[in-house]
């Protein structure tokens, strides 16, 4: 989730871009850096790797100093690839300097890509994955290649979700930009004197209010006063540019109708974010430095317990079943307004996880304070860092999604899934329960999540049409097993939320102790059944609802032809390893909630009776 910014003009390109980096840094704070091409037709890059302190230590190098040209990009940085450094910080530029790149994405076959390219003679001079952009492009210019069809170039050889802007000495005049894959957007636009480019709207205000939004597979051209935009193929497009909201909440939303949709196309964008500094894709190795436990500490616990409320209560159900079939420990996710007045049996070996997304959730809250009273290790997995739970807890495992502002839970939940995973992780290899093979396994699995959010987003067609329908019913069954059945659970909830229909999520177990008496033509069911060891008995599910005359909507694996002969409807998901299967199968169903919501005219970011945060019981 890092944040770019890109200028050229007729002015000193130095200031803006330390100016539309400002705007941007929420998406990276970890490093900063730009690249300018100077009156020389140079490339200059300057870049500073310091955490907190590297945009400030940036401006204060460069702001009044000699650095001087039209042209130039700039980065703030959230590692997911090498270490927080100078070296590993962007724009990287190409092996002869020809060519400058910033990149916001995860390449998920850039092993194999440095790997020819080292063989090749190119020396890497730093651990990320995107310096092997830097260099496909810069070896794509050196062949006579335009700037533009360099960057497609390099776009074609690279797997995963990504945004990029370049420059080089041979087209000084000119950004390029592109975009591909769901992560990682890009807006343009441009006044009389300049042209510019950012990850985020809010950048643009001070120099336009008409912009234009490059969609997936699309390239941008960008110089002084002039936009051009193109399709991979080269073909010109022409797109009216679109007016931006002249206040600060209407710009955020950017060319989303409402927060909720923006805020579910940003899922790929707050995996990668929850993976920073804890997957490293190179090595294949996992680590948590938030968790504060001891190797005692840890191999001493004999039970998990997560606890949160709604949606996070979710996100901790997924998290027990993956830390109990991982680390091989007990694991429960209890409702946290239940546990705490349930008086359970907590001690020094109970390991408890609480999820909020606020850290202020009443319920969660006296669930924590009872559980650190009784002497338990006390971890909280939440977005919104210094907040109460994170004073009340031992350690906090943050999952940097970024401001949520739509009322019901998205891509908090997808990125606090993405951390209690790799909690699940760090825990079976701290325990010996997993070997360091089974974990780069599982690492590289994570290197294509975005890709799979990505795709499964891509949907959104298809969960409409059959939102049209759904929006007919006024009871809907949602069916779930194994870690389907959270999953489950989450569909139905966002439906209550969103399109105000009563919806209950279930597990498919359990349809012949009670639910099969309401099944009839008068509720539709929505069954999450995607290829996995449960697939067969879903199936026989699939068949007990329709022998009772009930409509079947069924979330599937790609290729799954059986689910076509026995549905009325299926939307097709794509195939992924069984371990995360929950991502790409939750995401249709928040798509879902929030179509059928607009069917019936609700307001999706502002649903009636809720607040986003609830601080009383």
């Amino acid at each position: 989730m890092c944040g770019i910014f890109a200028y050229a003009g007729d002015e000193n390109a130095v200031p803006f871009l330390i100016e539309g980096l400002r705007a941007v840094e929420y998406r990276g704070y970890d490093s900063a850096g730009i690249a300018v091409v100077d009156e020389h037709g140079d490339i200059r890059t300057v870049k500073r790797g310091d955490h907190k302190a590297s945009l400030e230590n940036l401006a204060q190098t460069v702001i009044g100093g000699e650095l001087s040209g039209n042209v130039g990009i700039g980065h703030t940085r959230w590692a997911t690839h090498g270490e927080v450094n100078q070296k590993n910080s962007h724009p990287h530029t190409s092996h002869n300097s020809s060519v400058a790149i910033a990149h916001n994405g995860i390449i998920e076959n850039f092993l194999q890509l440095k790997d020819e390219l080292i063989e090749s003679g190119i020396v890497f001079l730093s651990d990320t994955d995107s310096e092997v952009l830097a260099h496909l492009v810069g070896i794509a210019v050196e062949s006579g290649a335009s700037l533009r069809e360099s960057v497609v170039r390099a776009a074609a050889r690279i797997k995963g979700n990504t945004a990029v802007v370049a420059v080089s000495v041979n087209e000084p005049e000119k950004v390029v930009g592109l975009r591909v894959g769901n992560a990682g957007g890009i807006v343009v636009g441009s006044n009389a004197h300049s042209s510019v480019m950012a990850s985020d709207t809010i950048a643009l205000l001070p120099h336009t209010r008409q912009v234009v939004y490059l969609e997936p597979g699309e390239v941008v051209e960008i110089e002084a006063g002039a936009v051009r935009l193109f399709d991979l193929d080269g073909n010109a497009i022409y797109r009216q540019p679109v007016e931006i909201g002249r206040n600060f909440e209407a710009a955020k939303k950017g060319n989303y109708a409402h927060f909720m949709s923006k805020e579910i196309a940003e899922q790929p964008d707050a995996i990668q974010s929850a993976m920073r500094g804890r997957a490293n894709f190179a090595t294949g190795a996992l680590s948590l430095p938030e968790v504060e436990l001891t190797q005692h500490q840890i191999k001493s616990i004999d039970r998990v317990v997560l606890t949160g409320m709604g949606t996070s209560l979710h996100a901790g159900m997924f998290g027990a079943s993956v830390i109990e079939s991982l680390a091989r420990i007990p694991s429960v996710a209890e409702n946290s307004s239940e546990l705490r007045y349930r008086d359970p049996v907590l001690g020094p070996k109970t390991l408890v996880v609480a999820v909020t997304q606020s850290g202020e959730t009443a319920d969660t809250l006296a669930a924590m304070e009872f559980a650190r009273q009784a002497g338990s290790p006390l971890a909280v997995v939440l977005e919104i860092d210094g907040s109460q739970a994170t004073r009340v807890a031992d350690f906090t495992l943050p999952v940097r999604a970024g401001q949520e502002i739509g009322v019901a839970s998205t891509k908090t939940l997808i990125a606090s899934m993405t951390t209690l995973l790799q909690l699940a992780v760090f825990l079976a290899r701290a325990r010996g329960a997993i070997s360091e093979n089974r974990v780069a396994e599982i690492v590289g699995m994570l290197a294509g999540l975005p890709s799979y959010v990505s795709a499964a987003l891509d949907l959104d067609s298809e969960v409409s049409s059959l939102a049209g329908r759904l929006s007919e019913f006024a009871d809907l069954l949602f069916l779930g097993r194994g870690a389907q059945l959270p999953v489950a659970l989450e569909g139905a909830l966002k439906m209550k939320e969103l399109a105000y229909i009563h919806a209950e999520g279930y597990p498919a177990g359990e349809m012949k102790h009670g639910v099969n008496a309401l099944l009839g033509p008068d509720m539709a069911t929505v069954v999450c059944a995607p290829t996995n060891n449960l697939y067969e008995k879903m199936l026989s599910n699939i068949s007990e609802v329709k022998a009772r005359g009930g409509e079947v909507a069924v979330i599937a694996t790609v290729g799954d032809e059986s689910a076509q002969r026995v549905a009325d409807h299926v939307i097709y998901v794509p195939e992924c390893p069984e371990l995360l299967q929950p991502f790409v199968t939750v995401v249709p169903l928040q798509i879902l909630a929030y179509r059928t919501a607009l069917v019936l005219g609700r307001d999706p970011d502002k649903p009636r009776n809720l607040a986003k945060t609830v601080t009383v019981e």
